[in-house]
């Protein structure tokens, strides 16, 4: 069995591009011409219309604001330990990557901003 693409479909009689379109009176998915009366029902694997690849630059970096512990809507914890002054109050926040998640930490005495890999 041969794997469906998902590229470009055209019409055979008009030799035009072919548009995909919800049938709802058949519940399905369906390709027709806009030019002729040409319609051509999904392939079960055909459901996807479209892909979005995101590809970020090696030089993407995540912004940290300069004063975060002052915004009220991050959470903070008292549950870790500054690796610079030992305070024991952190604001926290994390973001997802490739990698895996972080959790970026920013002390509420000193500043000193630091992370952990979760």
């Amino acid at each position: 069995m041969s794997k469906p693409s998902r590229g470009l479909k055209f019409c055979p009689v008009s030799n035009d591009l072919l548009y995909p379109r919800e049938n709802k009176d058949l519940r399905r998915l369906e390709f027709f011409c806009k030019n002729c009366d040409y319609v051509q029902a999904a392939e079960p694997g055909e459901t996807c219309v479209h892909v979005t690849e995101l590809k970020h630059d090696a030089k993407e970096q995540t912004v940290v604001l300069q004063d975060v512990t002052a915004d009220p809507t991050l959470p903070r914890t008292q549950q870790v330990t500054c690796p610079k002054c030992q305070h024991n109050e952190a604001v926290f926040f994390s973001a997802s990557s490739e990698q895996g998640m972080t959790l970026y930490f920013n002390c509420m005495l000193c500043q000193h901003r630091w992370r952990d890999y979760v």
